[in-house]
Parts: structure tokens; sequence; C-alpha cells
């Protein structure tokens, strides 16, 4: 994140020009978005994408495959890295840890969102984790990658790695915060790669990685959803930290039938104002959103609020939920053909957790259904090699509504919404003699 150096006159600025209320507000009155939106919302955001915070079904789309520079956003998978060590015990929250000469001299730079550290001094994992979270501090997010991996670059491999790990194939990636290769400094950036390179992804890889970060570790939100504290009081480095999602509860971008808690936004001359954000409606369901260049750098940076609530708006009144529960069955997947067994035929059900669908408005449960993948392993000549004991995955269901496929994030491509299957009993296998009388029925 840049341009700290004029947040303060950006708060001022939007506390005199907000005019509406933003107690009492009904979702139907988020903004701009009417009661009942029926068509998809416009916005002006390059990029943009809604999905389903649990299994990434994609509810809202806008050239969401395409690489952009994402800025700040950038310190969600550094975060998931930190997370990630900590909960392995490779780092501890009160651990200190000391920040190298590098990251000192970047982290004075008031022209980028910073909480002034010392080389002379240690500070704690969360004192560092914190201000990266609540100020987007670029320093502190690389001191805590210097921490995990070594040095800036072996933790930019490290990022890299995960980001593929999670199907992520076309991002660039050449630091922990968003910044550019040159305004990293020499000691921190690349030398063979231009200085106006900055980190680069898809709507669908930044929605990808806020999954995986609130799945894997939803304590963020915790900290995402802060949104004012301080760094180090009482000390020279002492920072008074105001959260720059301005969709927090008391901030001027606050809609009360939006409780956005989380989770980033990022700002750049090339990326303008990015923001991925976190809500969960009074109904339940948690969905995540990604609006990347909603606006120049050089404006205010709301717009991509506004587009955000559009956006949220837009799910929450356009979409129901049903769910396949585990051991239910599923139309269109219901048997499958069953090779020596007693039976020769085996009903079908999940195997897996209870998976939420989300319907538009308009559909029913009635309209989903399922096309069946049996696994080779378990299968002869395409059917079901008995024995079969229930419980066991033998393959999987490709979920559709109306014969469309539902589609979900899985990084760089998205890929169809699947359950696994199971044989609703055990069957056994018959003995030698049905087999070979079937096997002389079959001759003729």
């Amino acid at each position: 994140m840049r341009v700290a150096g004029k947040l303060k006159k950006i708060m001022i600025a939007l506390v005199a020009a907000v005019t509406f209320s933003t107690t009492g507000l009904g979702l139907a009155g988020v903004g701009d978005v009417t009661a009942q939106a029926a068509t998809e919302p416009s916005i002006s955001a390059k990029g943009a994408i809604a999905v389903d915070a649990g299994t990434g079904q994609i509810l809202y789309d806008k050239n969401s495959t395409k690489p952009m520079a994402i800025a700040s956003m950038t310190k969600m998978l550094s975060t998931y890295l930190v997370l990630q060590a900590v909960h392995q015990g490779k780092l501890s929250w009160n651990q200190k840890i000391s920040v190298s000469k590098a990251v000192a001299k970047m982290s004075q730079n008031k022209d980028y969102a910073n909480v002034p550290l010392l080389s002379t001094k240690t500070y704690s994992v969360r004192q560092l984790y914190n201000a990266t979270e609540i100020y987007s501090a670029n320093a502190a997010i690389t001191a805590l990658g210097d921490a995990i991996a070594g040095s800036p670059h072996q933790f930019v491999d490290l990022m890299k790695k995960t980001a593929k790990s999670w199907g992520i194939t076309d991002a660039t990636i050449i630091n922990a915060c968003g910044l550019t290769n040159k305004e990293v400094g020499s000691e921190i950036g690349y030398s063979d790669v231009a200085d106006s390179t900055e980190n680069m992804m898809s709507a669908q890889d930044v929605a990808t990685v806020a999954q995986k970060l609130i799945s894997d570790y939803p304590e963020v939100l915790k900290t995402s959803s802060i949104a004012h504290a301080w760094f180090a009081k009482g000390t020279s480095s002492e920072t008074k930290m105001d959260n720059r999602n301005f969709m927090l509860k008391g901030l001027v971008k606050h809609y009360s039938a939006l409780p956005v808690d989380g989770l980033k936004t990022g700002t750049s001359e090339k990326a303008g104002n990015a923001f991925t954000g976190t809500v969960k409606f009074n109904n339940g369901n948690r969905i995540i959103t990604v609006v990347l260049h909603a606006g120049p750098a050089s404006d205010n940076g709301v717009e991509r609020f506004t587009q955000t609530a559009q956006i949220m708006s837009y799910v929450y009144h356009n979409y129901t939920t049903t769910t396949v529960n585990k051991a239910s069955q599923i139309k269109s997947a219901k048997t499958a053909a069953v090779q020596d067994g007693k039976e020769l035929t085996s009903k079908l059900v999940s195997n897996s957790k209870q998976t939420k669908i989300y319907l538009p408005v308009g559909s029913d449960a009635s309209q989903l259904s399922g096309q069946v993948s049996l696994k080779k392993a378990t299968t002869t000549d395409g059917k079901l090699q008995a024995p079969i004991k229930t419980g066991k995955t033998v393959g999987t269901a490709k979920l559709s509504l109306n014969k469309k496929a539902i589609k979900v994030v899985d990084g760089t491509t998205d890929k169809d919404l699947t359950v696994n299957l199971t044989p609703k009993t055990s069957i056994e296998k018959a003995n030698i003699f049905v087999r070979m009388w079937r096997g002389i029925k079959s001759w003729f």
C-alpha cells in the first residue's frame, strides 16, 4: 500500500463528504444498489469476482482470469505463510525478531504504508503481524518473511511454491509486500528484474489465496477487522494504525447490513485501488469479493468499497442456498454398475461433508444433478469392482444446475464443483459359481 502520507487528509475529506447514515441501513439500501438487483451490477473495476468462502463457487465474474497488479493484496499470501509458520511452531507470537538494515531503511519511507523499525531493536511476531494486517506495513511483513525463510528472495520462492500448489501458475511475485522492484530497494529487490515490475495476479488467483487464508486460518479475521490500534506505543516507533479497509465498523464506508470483517486493500499506480473483501451475511453465508483497479490510485480510494458493496448486495439478493448432505443421493448420479458383485448395481451417495450450493433466485434444488466419474482403481471395464465397502470413495459427481456446470475457483483456472461418492451399502463379491453362470449366460 502506497500514498500513506495522504491517509489523514483523505479520512478527513471522507468524513465531511459522507452524507448518508450508516446505521439502520437495510441491505437493499447499500450505496446505489437496488432492493432486488435482477441483473449483475455494472462496475468500473477492470477485474472482479465473488465466491463462496467455503466451496469457492463463483457467484459473480468480470474479467477474472487476467493477471493485473495487486499491490498490497500480496500480503494475504505472505500472511498465510506467517500463520502457517506459527501453527507449525516455526514462529511464536511472543518471539522477538530483528530486522535487517535494508528492511529498517524501507520502513522509514513515509510515502508507503509503514511502521518505523530500527535494526538495533527487536519486535515481536505479534507486533509485526498486527502492523501488517491492520496498517498494511510493508517493512513489517518483509521482516516476518525474513524470519521464516532467511532472506527476502527465499521467502519469495516459498510464496511462489505455495501459490503453485494452489493452482496459481500465471502470477508474478517478486516480494512479500506488493511494492515495485525499485521501491523495496536493491538489497530486497532483484537485479535482473525491471524497476517497475510489481506483483500480479488475476481476480481468481486473489480469491483463491483469500479462500485458503480464511479456510485454513480463520483467526486472521480477528485482526483484519480491527479498525484502529497502536504500534509500539510509548517508544520512538509509536504509530497510530488506522485500517485502510473503510468498510469496517466505525469507518466511513461501513454499512450495517454488510458486516465486513476483512480482508485486504491494495493501492499503486499500476494497480489503482483494489480490495479483497469478505462478509458473513445474516443468513450465515460467507463470501469473498475481489475488485481490481476500481479507480485510479490518485483518487480517495472509496470507489472500490462502493463497488464491493454492490457486488455483495447482488449476491445476497440474487441467490438462495441448498446443501448436498453426506449420505444423500444426487439426481443422475444415483447408481453404478457392479462387476462380480452379489448385486449388479450399487446405489451411490455423497461421501463429502455437507456441501453448500448457491442457486440463482428462480431455480431450486430439483434442478441440481450430477455426472458420475468412477476412479480407475475401483473399477473393472468401467464397472465398480466387488467387493465394495460403504464409506470408501469410489468416484465423484460433477454437479450442474440445469445441465450447466457449477464453477469454483481453483487458482488460475476455474473447475467444476464435485462431491465424492461412495456405495450406500457394502456389496460382497459373488461366489465363483454365480460368476461362472453369469459368464455362460453372457455367451448367449
